[in-house]
């Protein structure tokens, strides 16, 4: 195949929103029709994420350079292909309205304009998936310039099967995946398009298992794709224009200084091959969009691609919420910021569990994604309205958390949804705030589940002794969050701010007592003989005096219910 372009080539599956049938289309009719389009829908969440940040990338470089009509901005200057050939920005030229003035003329149309499809048209050869420079990939010149003699491409070594490329598979040669969604012979078979979506998903969800690095003057290691260290968030609209919109951030962390945007695709590779050995942290958001986490150089030989792959190394994450929009932050021993990578053992968590991550009360408490404060800005500079219904969405894929591999383990995928008035609350006083209700209702949540878990060890040790007992208690105590979920985001999705704070509480509260009773009764119903003899108490010589049971700690687990929902 001589060609296959991006633009013009269908490769993204979106759901149409009449038929909710599955369409296969290019860049450009995406673009052209996304109002028609409900989501992208591609192999698996964590892969729809990653073409959805790809289509931020283009949209966030075109509208960050021109305006809805296609003219530059007065600050900078451009070539014929669009792209940023100089600038003289200085505060009394830089204007954050015109942006801001760009993303609203956008929304009031409700498509996107021909500045878009003139980027596209004009840079068409710099999204072909073939030809001279092949899209998140590079030449076989370029990929021999950048490796040990031993591992250039002539050799046949450092390559990664297409089974591994693979995040519903991620089978290497050493391990076979057993359950895998497609049959052994096909594998490794892919068509071109779903091979575009796998080389866009690997270069941000990669591990660490392969051999070959690019040359480095200093020991380096192989680093994860930058969509694995996260734990993202981002704003799914009613459809995909929305989204797509919704998520164009068109503002610096500091909104009086502006910055170029400039994808992978333009920059020169030995530039940006420097740039990475060296460590140097992206400055733009659409850099860290399309940020690479591999030389990848595909061969073909009768329609059948074999991958090479060489290992760059990660820019350091420490501090990048001011360039990484779509991730919540947490605070390291040392005080500073770094992403709040899920773990296996948080699988289970909805979102509201971690709600002071999206919403923290106060600026020292916690580090608010940059995708939520551009939400307020517009919420404030009313560009979207204060009732308008906000949908945070979460999506990715957890590791294995082997320090050798990281291969996928497992997938996650919620929601949260909330209005603008409610997230954004600005009652002067912090306490009747509702982010700050809602954080002391999760908090209570959290303390009735800690008293479950308290009655779970106790049944637990009363079947299987003290050693068992953290095993069986970590196990059965998600049932208690998976009743709660969905009662509790329903609650969080019916608040507004003419409500009354305490009414919409004690509301809350009534229904925490009551699924904490419905959870204990579903538990009770399972009971077995072991749990009604019970065993005796440490240090009690009387075999049959004063027994524990299920009967006793169930009443103290109500108990203790009770006083903390209503003390």
């Amino acid at each position: 195949m001589d060609s296959f372009n991006l633009v013009t080539e269908p490769w993204i599956k979106v759901l149409e929103s009449k038929t909710n049938s599955e369409r296969l289309v290019s860049i450009e009719e995406l673009l052209k029709n996304a109002k028609d389009y409900r989501q992208i829908a591609g192999e698996m969440h964590g892969q729809d994420l990653a073409v959805l940040r790809l289509l931020e990338a283009i949209l966030t470089t075109i509208y960050s350079r021109v305006n809805e009509d296609g003219q530059a901005y007065e600050w900078l200057k451009l070539d014929e292909r669009m792209q940023v050939v100089g600038s003289n920005i200085d505060e009394a030229e830089f204007d954050s309205e015109e942006l801001l003035n760009t993303w609203e003329a956008l929304s009031s149309k409700g498509g996107f304009t021909d500045a878009v499809f003139n980027y596209l048209d004009r840079n068409a050869d710099l999204f072909d998936f073939f030809g001279s420079h092949p899209f998140y990939q590079v030449t076989k010149e370029q990929y021999d310039a950048h490796v040990v003699a031993a591992k250039r491409v002539d050799k046949g070594k450092g390559t990664v099967d297409l089974m591994q490329m693979n995040r519903l598979i991620s089978q290497s040669g050493n391990s076979v995946a057993l359950f895998a969604p497609k049959s052994a012979p096909q594998k490794n078979k892919m068509s071109i398009d779903e091979l575009v979506r796998w080389v866009i998903s690997y270069q941000n969800f990669t591990g660490v298992t392969d051999k070959t690095k690019v040359v480095a003057k200093e020991k380096m290691s192989n680093g994860r794709g930058w969509l694995y260290t996260l734990n993202p968030i981002y704003i799914k609209g009613k459809n995909l224009f929305e989204t797509l919109l919704l998520n164009m951030i068109l503002l610096n962390d500091d909104e009086d200084k502006y910055t170029i945007q400039k994808p992978v695709w333009e920059e020169d590779l030995d530039s940006y091959v420097k740039k990475r050995l060296k460590q140097i942290k992206p400055d733009n958001y659409v850099e860290v969009y399309t940020v690479w986490s591999r030389l990848l150089h595909i061969e073909w030989k009768d329609d059948v691609p074999t991958v090479f792959s060489a290992g760059l190394p990660a820019f350091n994450s420490t501090n990048a919420f001011d360039i990484e929009p779509m991730s919540t932050w947490r605070k390291d021993k040392d005080g500073n910021w770094i992403p709040a990578t899920r773990q296996l053992s948080s699988l289970g968590w909805a979102m509201w569990r971690n709600f002071g991550q999206y919403v923290p009360l106060e600026k020292n408490e916690g580090k608010q994604p940059l995708i939520i404060e551009w939400i307020n800005i517009l919420k404030e500079g009313g560009y979207i309205q204060s009732t308008a219904r906000i949908n945070l969405h979460t999506t990715g894929i957890i590791s294995n958390g082997g320090a050798t591999s990281l291969m996928p383990a497992a997938e996650f995928d919620d929601n949260l949804q909330i209005e603008a008035d409610v997230l954004f609350d600005e009652n002067p006083d912090l306490a009747k705030k509702w982010p700050a209700r809602i954080e002391e209702m999760v908090e209570l949540n959290q303390t009735v589940g800690r008293k479950y878990y308290g009655f779970l060890m106790e049944i637990g040790t009363i079947r299987f002794g003290s050693r068992g007992a953290g095993d069986f208690a970590g196990r059965k105590s998600q049932d208690f969050y998976d009743n709660l979920n969905e009662p509790f985001t329903n609650w969080l999705s019916g608040l507004s701010n003419q409500d009354e704070r305490e009414e919409k509480v004690r509301e809350w509260k009534d229904e925490l007592q009551k699924l904490s009773l419905q959870t204990l009764d579903q538990f009770l119903e399972q009971m077995t003989p072991r749990d009604i003899t019970g065993v005796k108490k440490s240090g009690n010589d009387d075999a049959d005096k004063d027994r524990d049971n299920i009967f006793k700690a169930a009443s103290k687990f109500k108990a203790g219910v009770w006083k903390v929902i209503h003390k």
